[in-house]
């Protein structure tokens, strides 16, 4: 990066979003209880392990000349396209649903089913959550801010990784 204030701003963000998105990801698998962890969830914490160390590489760049130029792009792209895959992801297993009780059984229902939110299932009638639908909302909303945090982290990579390549552009 070509100022060392900006690298610490983004990298200080990169680093706050990545805890956050850890700290929601092992929130939900502590509360899921019955049955197999859901793969998602188990990536999302990755995800969130993954954008730390890249936090801190990018920082550790500063002053360690081999992370920057081409090596830090790469790893900024790599845990950008993490990211995007994991936010992507955990969005297609929200299936649509609102993270509110409206009322509506549609929406009841794929915030029931959903295996992510409902703590598990012994079978197909008997979740854990499934008489506490204020938990299941509850769930539902640190999943979305879950996955938008994701976003945000490669949001911030791609400003990151652009101001990189202006910088190796210029020459200095």
């Amino acid at each position: 990066m070509s100022n060392p204030i900006i690298n610490f701003v983004v990298r200080g963000f990169q680093f706050l979003f990545a805890i956050i998105v850890l700290g929601l990801s092992v929130s939900l698998i502590r509360d899921h209880h019955w049955g197999n962890l859901p793969a998602t969830l188990g990536f999302a914490a990755f995800v969130g392990g993954v954008s730390i160390v890249g936090a801190l590489l990018g920082i550790a760049a500063s002053w360690v000349t081999f992370l920057e130029g081409t090596i830090g792009l790469i790893i900024d792209g790599l845990v950008a396209i993490i990211n995007v895959a994991g936010g992507i992801l955990m969005a297609i297993k929200m299936k649509g649903a609102q993270c509110k009780d409206d009322g509506s059984l549609e929406n009841a229902n794929k915030l029931v089913r959903n295996d992510m939110l409902n703590g598990g299932c012994i079978d197909k009638e008997t979740c854990y959550w499934f008489s506490d639908p204020d938990k299941i909302v509850s769930h539902c909303r640190e999943s979305q801010a879950d996955f938008v945090f994701m976003f945000l982290i490669a949001a911030l990579l791609a400003a990151s990784a652009l101001l990189t390549f202006l910088r190796m552009r210029k020459g200095y």
